[in-house]
């Protein structure tokens, strides 16, 4: 038994010691006196399913301008950075360092900065040089950045001609011969990720142009081809490719349907899904799987919670280290504002500059609403959440998340207006637009006192929010229990088909 455990010890520490050689640090630098004292944070792309971003690391811009983050990176990946107006882009190779130039600083604006439908503008970073883990200076026409950027601005303009004849219905004649054609004037490199990547992006001229069908796609790109999960336009071609993947097998009969929203059987789904020809690997199939549950949980085709349940059955019956990994991610993100599930984590400061999480209001419902003190919508609300809170404060916790450019401005409007309930500025966790899904203000949610959601989205204040309050409470047997300590009196008309009357 000692040695059994000895040997399980030696084979984790194996396990772990190639895990931290396969990741080799990524070092970015440079000097810009423009952003000194600005945080560049840098992110990269988790799973290209749900677009779930991972921080890869940070540093602060010095004073004399110079800078310099450094992470770990297992695999070749994209990599951006959010400066102001601009969404700066660029590749890195695990064990390389870069030496980089920003874009010029140009800071939102105070109106860019509160919209959540403000969208950056993406630029490529501009790589100055590159070394790799030996510290020998990459040459120029070697360097992956200038490969793709070089790629990208002779693939486009084919692409978007070939977009407009397909949409005037002009046949795409000799389509073959021109992206061979294509092809040769871009050769292979040795760049792997280079390669992939333009070797992909071919498979998107076949896509627009309306030819060669899924099937053909498929097989060329996809079928007995080792799965690219980091590799931007292979994703990207994937997405594509398979996208709807399981209402067109819908149509030659019940039998996914069956599989899905009666059986949720994970094992029974591939096993179909597979009968038709185009998918023959049983990796690949999977992750077709994974990306239409994804899809499809934002659709009525099928029942979420079977989908959830081949969610649950994937993570545990998948052979794919990495298919778990997307299994989890896509739980988390398509629950996280999901009725009786918790919502996002936060931690943002209040009026009295305190860090306050969300969980600190665990025991009262919680009336949720992302706002910001300029938008007309917004104000029109404050009056009737006073006297709400003024109503159902002992119960009802009052949160509003704002969105304006500075914490003093919020600040200034609670007191100069008397509200009493809590006002918390964004700054602090700015992805919280994100994480909420916030796409217009007022945005509101209501969760309960377990901290589970309970209305998402809610009504805003002017939508008889207070018989809605009241519908929970009896919902759940609350209403005498409220009355009784006190926290609400007791209603003049008690008749359940109309709640009392508020």
């Amino acid at each position: 038994m000692r040695q059994q455990i000895k040997d399980i010890l030696s084979l984790a520490l194996i396990f772990v010691t190639v895990n931290q050689l396969a990741a080799q640090n990524v070092t970015v630098s440079g000097n810009d006196p423009a952003y000194a004292g600005c945080k560049l944070v840098f992110y990269s792309i988790d799973n290209y399913f749900c677009n779930s971003e991972v921080k890869s690391g940070e540093c602060i811009v010095a004073a004399n301008g110079n800078f310099t983050a450094s992470f770990p990176c297992r695999n070749v990946r994209l990599v951006y950075t959010c400066l102001g107006v601009f969404h700066a882009r660029f590749f890195v190779e695990p064990g390389f360092s870069y030496e980089v130039e920003l874009p010029p600083r140009t800071d939102k604006s105070p109106e860019e900065e509160a919209s959540p439908f403000f969208e950056e503008v993406t630029v490529y970073m501009n790589i100055l040089s590159a070394k790799n883990n030996r510290g020998q200076e990459i040459a120029p026409e070697k360097e992956l950045n200038l490969l793709v950027n070089r790629f990208d601005a002779a693939f486009n303009p084919f692409y978007d001609q070939l977009a407009m004849d397909a949409a005037r219905k002009r046949p795409a004649s000799h389509l073959d011969s021109a992206i061979n054609a294509f092809r040769e004037e871009l050769p292979h490199t040795g760049n792997r990720y280079y390669d992939d990547y333009a070797f992909s992006r071919s498979g998107m001229l076949y896509y627009v142009a309306q030819r060669n069908g899924v099937k053909y796609i498929s097989n060329t790109y996809f079928a007995e081809k080792q799965i690219l999960y980091d590799n931007e336009a292979y994703m990207e071609l994937f997405n594509t490719t398979y996208d709807k993947y399981f209402m067109y097998f819908g149509r030659t009969g019940d039998a996914i349907y069956d599989v899905i929203n009666r059986q949720a059987s994970f094992n029974g789904l591939k096993q179909l899904l597979m009968q038709d020809g185009i998918l023959p690997a049983d990796s690949l199939c999977e992750l077709v799987v994974l990306k239409n549950i994804y899809d499809e949980f934002y659709s009525d085709r099928f029942s979420r919670q079977s989908l959830l349940r081949l969610l649950d059955s994937a993570i545990v019956q998948t052979k794919i280290e990495r298919h778990r990994e997307l299994a989890s991610e896509i739980r988390e993100k398509v629950t996280k504002l999901l009725r009786g599930f918790e919502p996002p984590a936060f931690s943002l400061y209040n009026q009295d500059s305190v860090l306050v999480a969300l969980q600190n209001y665990r025991g009262k419902y919680v009336y949720l609403m992302f706002c910001t003190t300029q938008n007309y919508v917004c104000l029109s609300q404050y009056e009737l959440l006073e006297k709400l809170y003024r109503d159902h404060g002992k119960w009802l916790q009052i949160i509003i998340v704002s969105v304006d450019d500075r914490l003093s401005s919020m600040r200034n409007f609670r007191k100069k207006n008397g509200y009493q309930w809590d006002f918390l500025h964004f700054a602090n966790d700015p992805d919280i637009l994100k994480k909420y899904d916030v796409r217009i203000f007022p945005a509101c949610y209501l969760i309960n006192p377990e901290g589970k959601l309970v209305l998402s989205p809610a009504p805003a204040a002017s939508d008889n929010l207070e018989r809605t309050l009241w519908l929970e409470l009896n919902g759940k047997g609350l209403w005498q229990e409220y009355i009784q300590k006190g926290w609400i009196e007791a209603p003049k008309n008690t008749d359940k088909r109309f709640g009392p009357d508020l």
